[in-house]
């Protein structure tokens, strides 16, 4: 994957946000996920995953940053997200951190679109800029939660589209 590939993706779906979510123009969930697996954090490809469940996933993979509160329920039916909103560090010194916060696109049980939209334009950009100055150092320091999150949100969009 191009170091290049994830900015990208990221400014493009920025300048359609109005666009995909207005159903203008179709959103393209096959790019973000061959991003997300293009990264090589997660143990699977991003798609394996929907199938499984919370506990599955927090027993095999988690790094416990997501809440995960109803167990037997599919990761696609969960409803926090995790965002990835900074970084900082020095790459010079192998020093990069990343910071997160949880978001939620089901408020009060409505789905919100923009919310998850947000979720990946904003953590792609943060992504994309690591792994254009530090892509070695990006699997160390990326949160496995963080991708799902990226995967949960795209097949949200993908399918309430």
């Amino acid at each position: 994957m191009e170091k290049l590939d994830t900015m990208k993706l990221a400014d493009d779906l920025a300048l359609s946000q109005d666009k995909v979510l207005g159903k203008e123009q179709s959103f393209n969930a096959d790019a973000v996920y061959k991003i997300i697996d293009g990264l090589g954090v997660l143990d699977k490809p991003i798609k394996d995953y929907f199938n499984m469940t919370e506990d599955q996933y927090y027993e095999s993979e988690s790094d416990h940053k997501l809440t995960l509160v109803n167990l037997s329920e599919k990761l696609t039916d969960l409803h926090d997200r995790i965002l990835t909103n900074h970084v900082d560090g020095y790459v010079d010194k192998d020093q990069i951190h990343l910071t997160y916060n949880h978001e939620n696109p089901y408020e009060d049980d409505f789905y919100n679109p923009e919310v998850d939209y947000h979720v990946i334009t904003y953590s792609l950009k943060v992504i994309g800029a690591v792994q254009s100055v530090a892509a070695k150092d990006l699997q160390g320091v990326l949160s496995k939660d963080a991708v799902l999150s990226l995967g949960l949100a795209t097949y949200a969009l993908a399918n309430n589209a």
